[in-house]
């Protein structure tokens, strides 16, 4: 919930979302954040040091309700 006021703050648009069951079949929370604020977001969460587990890129196909989940590694 920190990062969500973060970003507010910063004036990058997200919403805390449930994980979605093609990541974890848990229960958790994930930051959903544009991929166009990448680099604000890579530079708020190093500055603050933000701990977190890992990061993904969901990516949706009209032809089918199921999205396709890619590991995205940030921290490079």
């Amino acid at each position: 919930m920190a990062s969500e006021i973060l970003m507010e703050k910063s004036n990058i648009k997200s919403r805390l979302i449930p994980l979605l069951p093609e990541i974890d079949a848990g229960c958790g929370l994930a930051l959903r954040l544009d991929m166009e604020s990448r680099k604000a977001v890579e530079d708020l969460l190093k500055d603050n040091k933000f701990q977190y587990e890992n990061r993904y890129i969901i990516e949706y196909n009209k032809e089918s309700r199921k999205p396709v989940v890619k590991s995205y590694d940030i921290s490079r």
